[in-house]
């Protein structure tokens, strides 16, 4: 009994290693592009010579705003109640109680973060007043969240107060534009 005891938590840390690791490989593309309204399947914003894309002058996506909104919560939402709240709790600590199942939910969740980041930005790339303010923070959440979790299971819990600290000023400057980011702490982090 003990011994199978013993194989399963080792079994669940290399699964918790192998989503850490997982998630930060997975690196998204800076040329992500948006189709038009159309459904033509062009860009809906255009590169400059720089490779930076141009706000549209109107919305190239329906409900747009709507659309961020709903992203940027679920996935500031798993990031609160997986990452951020078991990393505060002292969840990540060595010898803490739990300590392998909280990694494996954080690997998990970064997943669906970054996912939901990135839809997120999709989103506020097709809105004029949105583009302007929030695609560039968006972008840094996405890149720093694998890199919390990893720093978190290190002890170090900077990372995780600076993305934080990152995604409060989003929900600010989104509440500012006028689109009020809810997060959902219930989002079921399984789901695509």
């Amino acid at each position: 009994m003990r011994t199978q005891r013993r194989f399963i938590k080792l079994l669940t840390a290399m699964i918790a290693i192998v989503i850490v690791l997982v998630a930060g490989g997975c690196k998204g593309s800076d040329s992500d592009s948006t189709t038009a309204a159309n459904g033509s399947g062009a860009n809906s914003q255009s590169e400059n010579a720089s490779g930076e894309f141009a706000c549209p002058k109107e919305n190239t996506i329906k409900f747009a705003k709507t659309k961020f909104t709903w992203h940027a919560g679920l996935g500031f939402g798993a990031f609160h109640r997986w990452i951020y709240k078991p990393a505060k709790a002292g969840s990540f600590k060595k010898g803490a109680d739990g300590r392998v199942k909280a990694f494996v939910k954080a690997g998990a969740a970064a997943l669906f973060v970054k996912r939901q980041v990135r839809l997120a930005s999709e989103d506020a790339k097709a809105n004029p007043t949105l583009c302007k303010s929030i695609v560039k923070p968006m972008k840094s959440i996405s890149d720093k969240v694998s890199d919390a979790v990893k720093s978190a299971r290190k002890g170090d819990l900077g990372a995780v107060n600076s993305l934080n600290d990152d995604v409060k000023s989003v929900m600010t400057k989104s509440k500012d534009q006028g689109s009020e980011i809810k997060p959902d702490e219930n989002a079921d982090i399984g789901a695509k």
